[in-house]
Formats: C-alpha cells, sequence, structure tokens
C-alpha cells in the first residue's frame, strides 16, 4: 500500500521564511500605493470643499456680499445672520455654519455651499458626519485660513489638513520670502498638530489659495517646498491665522 507523503517540518519553516522575506519585501510598496491612494482620495475631497467655497463667494459677490472665507474682527460685517458678520475660533464652528449643521436634513436646510456633499470634511480615518444638529471636530480633517483676502498670492494656503503644525506656516503681517526657508511643517499631535489623522507623520494636504492640491510628504515638508520658492505679502491690516479643528484622536 502506498502511502501519502506530506511536507516535513523543515520544508514548512523553509516555504514560511520564504512568504515571510517576500512580504517584507512588499510591504513598504503596499503601504505606499495605500498612502498615495488616501492622500489622492483626500485631495480631491479638499478641492471640492474649496470650489464649493469658490462658488459660494461668486454667488455672494454678484449680491454685493463679502466671501465666506473666516473672517477675522476688522473684516467681518455688521450683519450677524450671515456668515460674514460672525468670527470663528475652531474649524468646526465655521464649517458647522457654512453647511448650515443646525438644519441639516430639515426642509429649510440652506447650506451657504451648494453642491458640495458634507463628507468632504471628512476621510482617511476621520470619521464622517452623522447628522446631529452639531458638527463635532473629531469630524473635520480640515483646518482654515482665517483672515484671507482677494490680495494674498495664491500660493497661501487655504486649507490644510489637520495632522500638519500650521503654527508653522507663516502668519505675521508683511512680506514673505520663502526661497530658502529651511524651517519644516512637522505632522501629528505630538508635534503642535490637532491630531494625529489624517496621515500621521507620513504627509499632509494643503489646498492654496488659488485652488491648487498640494500632497506634502514628510521628506519635503520644509516651507521652501511646501510655497513652492515662492514670495507673499499678509496685509498689515489683517490678523491672519489657521484655526483648527478641536479632536481627540
Amino acid at each position: 500500500m502506498k502511502t501519502k507523503k506530506g511536507f516535513t517540518l523543515v520544508e514548512l519553516l523553509v516555504v514560511i521564511g520564504i512568504l515571510g522575506i517576500l512580504m517584507g519585501a512588499l510591504f513598504p510598496a503596499i503601504t505606499a500605493a495605500m498612502l498615495a491612494a488616501n492622500t489622492s482620495a483626500c485631495s480631491m475631497r479638499g478641492r471640492n470643499l474649496f470650489v464649493g467655497i469658490t462658488s459660494a463667494n461668486t454667488e455672494r459677490e454678484a449680491a454685493g456680499l463679502t466671501s465666506v472665507w473666516p473672517k477675522d474682527d476688522s473684516q467681518k460685517s455688521d450683519d450677524q445672520d450671515d456668515i460674514a458678520g460672525n468670527t470663528y475660533s475652531t474649524a468646526e464652528e465655521y464649517f458647522e455654519e457654512l453647511f448650515n449643521i443646525k438644519q441639516y436634513g430639515q426642509e429649510d436646510w440652506a447650506p451657504y455651499v451648494s453642491g458640495v456633499d458634507i463628507s468632504v470634511l471628512s476621510g482617511s480615518g476621520v470619521p464622517a458626519f452623522t447628522g446631529s444638529s452639531t458638527l463635532k471636530g473629531d469630524n473635520v480633517a480640515w483646518c482654515v485660513a482665517k483672515g484671507l483676502t482677494d490680495e494674498m498670492e495664491d500660493v497661501v494656503p487655504a486649507l490644510v489638513t489637520r495632522n500638519a503644525d500650521v503654527e508653522a506656516l507663516p502668519t505675521s503681517s508683511g512680506p514673505h520670502d520663502m526661497s530658502q526657508d529651511n524651517n519644516e511643517v512637522k505632522m501629528g499631535k505630538s508635534n503642535g498638530a490637532s491630531s494625529d489623522t489624517p496621515f500621521g507623520n507620513k504627509a499632509f494636504i494643503i489646498i492654496h489659495k488659488g485652488g491648487a492640491a498640494k500632497v506634502v510628504k514628510a521628506k519635503y515638508s520644509k516651507l521652501y517646498l511646501v510655497f513652492n520658492r515662492q514670495s507673499f505679502v499678509i496685509p498689515q491690516s489683517v490678523k491672519f491665522e489657521y484655526i483648527k479643528p478641536t479632536c481627540n484622536k
């Protein structure tokens, strides 16, 4: 009678060892591909959010109203029933007003941005808004520029993912020559950012005032690269800053 011969223990160990070597070799490529896919999707969300805000500003300009970008005290209007008549200290407060969260899902829901789904605020580890009457910072992936003006150069960041330390971005009034600035924008909560999500210390995303989306990997996070070596000016009359979401992750 013939007996079936299976794998010996040594053979199994050899196969397992080979598989381990292959997985170790492929892991960096898989990780890089996942990061590229996630940053690409998040870039698209940020770009759609920017387009929605820009479209709203175009409509308001025709009606003689100022933009919906968050204002400082010197820029806000006298109409406190309008988004331009209020100031916001956190990103979630601003986006809650922009998307009219208090009336979300009701017949009288009237967001300032139209044609943009609220899912643009989330993604890549940042959970989506669940439909309650209050927007939480945990559901917002973006820091947003406060005090942005039409006169500022297009290279100025308007939206930045919350895992970047926006305090490292220039905000003081006056000219800023970024051609040789070697200061680094660090990432992650331990480095001054609002959160470790969406991309930890691997990368962050900028949506520039001109509408261009840029993925900044950790290796290229020095300011002269972030700003493409371009200079810009922040008007003396404006208090420019980035407001962050209040989040726990």
